[in-house]
């Protein structure tokens, strides 16, 4: 019998062995039919330890090009301790060779994908929860594996649970749920309302034991549903207790939890920095599905299926609709290029849309959640959204609360405040409110600097703050100021138009997020692109420091010129939208002048077109064309001895077309203010209406009777 026994646990072990080579060999047949692989990756490893830079290199390279896959590298890793500590030296050794570095970066992603890859297969997550109830060493083995795989195991356990008929392994799994924790929630949560009563009161004790609080809204909306039975809803209640929730006004839980995602909070993301992250659902057919969403725009999407959630419960939550049109402009901004939403992106309707058809509050609304985050293209969106609905009828939000299109005029970024501006401008208040002192020299400003972009330079060494102010200047940019630290550049941004772009070069990355921290404290540079230029040591450390800050970019010191306008691009593009065009900037211009028109001949109550006049007077210096004679048009409106006189010596030193405009210009001036001219300019008249001809002497004469000059100049020229 004892032979018998010996034999049949002979043949159990070696069916697992069979079962364990099996799988193996199915996830890594092509790595061990691959020696060379192996041969070259032990190479690599050897040469980069010893620094034979080209030999590393070559080996490096035929590794990569032998087509191993990222699961079979990661296998070949994992399954040699020594090796995989021997590696993990010779990437670290390689972060510091320029020669090695991308490639060692390279190598190094691989494997870290293809150790996710096994763990989310699909056929090990199978296997590694039957072996939950197999020996000690087996359960130990599924459990990493479980734990490693994370919501992508949750599917497969979740219906051992509700389908299963073996108890222990339910509980196994319910163990295994437990350990997973925060990543478990959001799976469960999407399921726990379809299931049946008994899985559904098993579901609410797993959550409330995870104890994350984004299973809320979920445990509450369970704990009232008059159609779950009792024993569940108490059982929610629970839970609802354990996860630190509140009973009662579901449609504010998921309104709140909404929000969080649309923060970015990263409790709520699985895998902050993959690809893509799961937006889960349940079929009561196929159980729980997942459906990948582009990482960039994840939380978005969370937040307006939270949003919708909120308002089916209560259609009257301001916060839940202001949310979701919030969330929806800020997804296709941030949906990257080529990628698609699989589950928004074939709606009827369009982000700009929903921004307009609920009227000017849920937008300024919107408005005001955009500013707190200094998201400046969901600023800009919501500003061209009530600039559609808004007029003076309609301007402010009623209340003593805030007033974000006010606060958008004091926005860091010019392009915001230059629409906010037209935007206020255009309403045309009937009575005056708080900053609107600014406005028309805001319209003002974007006609006097065009697409001029200015620029800051804080770096410790004099000389670094000479070679960059340099670069700057380069690239075009206005450098209005540097210095040492932050403070010693606070009095060029206190006075500064705007600041488009501040370079931070500092002795160590602790200084660099110093800097950062000061600067972001001012309110005027709170939203600023900063490039941050950093020596390689210190590379790795701030580029991980702010990776997930739009608005600051880590770029080596030693980079050459044409890396460096790629790295100010692509932080600008980046934080709001890319450097300002010449097209873009004569827009703005053309837009402000008109709506300076407007303001002038409306004669509104809220605005002094006055204002404007000095930006004006530069204007019609550094203008030409067409824009000039728009600028010459404003000032003919504008009630100010310089506005005329200026208007007059332009006319004067003018020749063709734009000579007869700009004496037409005058004559309007004359006509609105009376006499404003100088002696000079009555001398130069006289010579034009004695000598000129055609169109020209007639709008000279236009001028000398809107002047009512004496006649005796213009006697002599009648043909005796």
């Amino acid at each position: 019998m004892k032979k018998i026994a010996a034999l049949l646990v002979i043949s159990a072990c070696g069916r697992r062995l069979l079962c364990g080579l099996a799988v193996l060999l199915t996830l890594a047949g092509p790595a061990l039919g691959r020696p060379d692989a192996a041969e070259h990756l032990e190479d690599f490893v050897h040469y980069a330890r010893i620094a034979k830079i080209d030999l590393a290199l070559a080996h490096g390279q035929a590794l990569l090009e032998t087509g191993i896959t990222n699961a079979e590298l990661a296998i070949l890793l994992d399954d040699d301790r020594k090796l995989l500590e021997r590696f993990q030296d010779a990437i670290s050794r390689a972060r510091f060779v320029p020669e090695l570095e991308d490639l060692a970066a390279q190598i190094e992603i691989r494997v870290e994908r293809g150790r996710l890859d096994l763990a989310r297969d699909p056929v090990r997550i199978a296997e590694a929860i039957t072996m939950l109830d197999g020996t000690f060493r087996a359960q130990g083995l599924a459990r990493r594996r479980l734990e490693e795989a994370g919501e992508y195991a949750i599917p497969d356990m979740l219906r051992q649970i509700t389908e299963g008929s073996d108890e222990r392994l339910k509980l196994r799994c319910e163990e295994m749920i437990r350990q997973i924790g925060r990543q478990a929630v959001t799976p469960l949560c999407a399921a726990l309302a379809e299931l049946d009563p008994v899985s559904q009161r098993i579901v609410c004790d797993l959550l409330g034991e995870i104890g994350w609080p984004h299973a809320a809204p979920f445990l509450g909306e369970v704990s009232v549903d008059e159609m779950v039975p009792g024993p569940v809803r108490e059982a929610a209640a629970r839970a609802l207790q354990r996860v630190d929730g509140v009973e009662g006004d579901l449609s504010t839980l998921y309104a709140n939890l909404g929000r969080q995602y649309f923060d970015q909070d990263e409790s709520l993301i699985a895998f902050g920095q993959e690809a893509t992250n799961n937006v889960w659902s349940y079929d009561l057919q196929s159980g729980l599905e997942s459906q990948p969403v582009p990482t960039a725009i994840f939380s978005e999407v969370m937040a307006m299926r939270m949003a919708s959630k909120a308002l089916k419960i209560n259609s009257a939550n301001g916060a839940a609709l202001s949310l979701f049109v919030a969330a929806n402009l800020k997804r296709e901004n941030d949906l990257p290029a080529g990628a698609r939403d699989p589950v928004y992106g074939e709606n009827t309707y369009t982000p700009e849309f929903y921004a307009t058809v609920f009227g000017s509050h849920v937008c300024q609304e919107v408005l005001g959640m955009a500013i707190d985050v200094l998201d400046t293209p969901l600023v800009r969106d919501a500003i061209a959204a009530l600039s559609h609905t808004t007029g003076g009828a309609n301007l402010f939000l009623t209340g003593p609360g805030r007033q974000p299109l006010l606060e958008a005029l004091q926005y860091p970024d010019r392009r915001v405040r230059y629409e906010a501006a037209l935007t206020l401008g255009a309403a045309r208040p009937s009575q005056g409110f708080p900053g609107d002192f600014t406005v028309v020299p805001l319209l003002a400003a974007a006609v006097r600097t065009g697409n001029q972009e200015f620029g800051l330079v804080v770096a410790q060494d004099e000389e670094d703050r000479r070679v960059w102010a340099n670069q700057l200047e380069n690239l075009g940019f206005t450098v209005i100021g540097s210095g040492a630290d932050a403070e010693a550049v606070n009095p060029a941004i206190a006075v500064a138009v705007g600041v488009d772009l501040v370079l931070v070069k500092k002795g160590d990355a602790e200084a660099a997020r110093q800097t950062v921290a000061e600067l972001r404290a001012r309110p005027k540079s709170s939203a600023t692109p900063i490039l941050i230029l950093a020596a390689r040591v210190e590379f790795a450390d701030l580029k991980r420091a702010f990776s997930s800050d739009a608005w600051v970019h880590v770029a080596q010191a030693n980079v050459d010129h044409r890396a460096f306008e790629a790295a100010v691009d692509e932080l600008l593009q980046g934080a709001s939208g890319g450097r300002m065009t010449e097209a873009e900037a004569e827009a703005y211009a053309i837009e402000s002048l008109a709506t300076l028109r407007d303001i002038a001949i409306a004669g509104s109550a809220a605005y002094d077109i006055d204002d404007a006049a000095p930006a004006l007077l530069d204007a019609l210096d550094t203008r030409s064309g067409g824009t000039r004679m728009l600028v010459a048009r404003t000032l003919a409106l504008i009630n100010d001895d310089r506005a005329q006189r200026k208007l007059f010596s332009a006319a004067l030193e003018a020749s063709g077309p734009e000579q007869i405009e700009l004496l037409d210009r005058v004559a309007e001036s004359v006509k609105r203010f009376g006499d404003r001219t100088e002696g000079r300019h009555v001398s130069g008249l006289l010579d034009l209406v004695a000598h000129a001809g055609g169109e020209l002497a007639e709008a000279a004469a236009r001028v000398h009777g809107a002047l009512n000059l004496p006649t005796e100049a213009a006697i002599d020229l009648i043909p005796r």
